[in-house]
């Protein structure tokens, strides 16, 4: 009997383990994953494998205060469960913090970490399976540059990847014209020739004038 107890209790504890660590990080509460994007599994290390998931971003420019949307899909038949995905400016460090802001994602929450408000997506219930989350993310209306997506994929307790690049290329945010340069074509002048190899009446009157003076001219020669 207390075989049997021992090995209900041991099973209970992992259980509630398992389900507090994933919990840490699934509902967003914890600020401190903001600066690192590591779940808190301190008993496992990232996942030096390929990534099962990428990110990806539905165009690869978007003017000022434009929005777009982003991808977090499987790229195999494993899903995910836990994820937190995060704009950066790829021309600084990560410490500079996230950049411009998200909205609702499809299975999820929005995080603000520190820095901006709405800059973080994460999920919610990591109870759920998920092949494919959607989130539109705005570029800040005062950033001109190249931007990089990172996300942290979860697929269990022991098996995660931090700060996987988006995949496709950065994305560039470029700055509206508001002007608009009108140019006004200035004016051309035509002459009016006539048509190649006709000669006008008057060159053909002076023309006939000369061969008629040519034997005039011979005879007081």
């Amino acid at each position: 009997m207390n075989f049997y107890s021992n090995l209900m209790l041991l099973a209970t504890v992992q259980l509630l383990c398992y389900v507090s660590v994933l919990e840490a990080y699934s509902n967003g509460s914890l600020l401190e994953a903001c600066a690192t994007m590591t779940p808190v599994h301190e008993t496992f290390e990232p996942s030096t494998e390929s990534c099962l998931y990428e990110t990806r971003p539905s165009q690869l420019t978007v003017v000022q205060g434009g929005s777009i949307s982003i991808d977090l899909r499987n790229i195999s038949s494993y899903s995910f469960r836990g994820y937190m995905t995060m704009a950066f400016d790829a021309s600084k460090p990560d410490d500079a913090g996230p950049i411009g802001t998200f909205g609702m994602p499809t299975d999820g929450q929005l995080l603000s970490c520190p820095g901006g408000v709405n800059n973080t997506i994460t999920h919610k219930d990591n109870n759920s399976i998920k092949r494919n989350v959607t989130a539109i993310w705005t570029a800040p209306a005062d950033f001109v540059g190249s931007v990089i997506f990172k996300t942290t994929f979860v697929r269990g307790l022991s098996e995660y990847w931090v700060k996987v690049p988006s995949a496709g290329g950065n994305v560039t945010v470029f700055a509206e014209s508001t002007t608009s340069s009108s140019t006004t074509p200035s004016p051309t002048t035509t002459t009016s020739l006539p048509p190649c190899g006709a000669a006008s009446s008057l060159s053909r009157s002076w023309i006939w004038g000369v061969i008629l003076l040519i034997p005039v001219m011979s005879r007081h020669a």
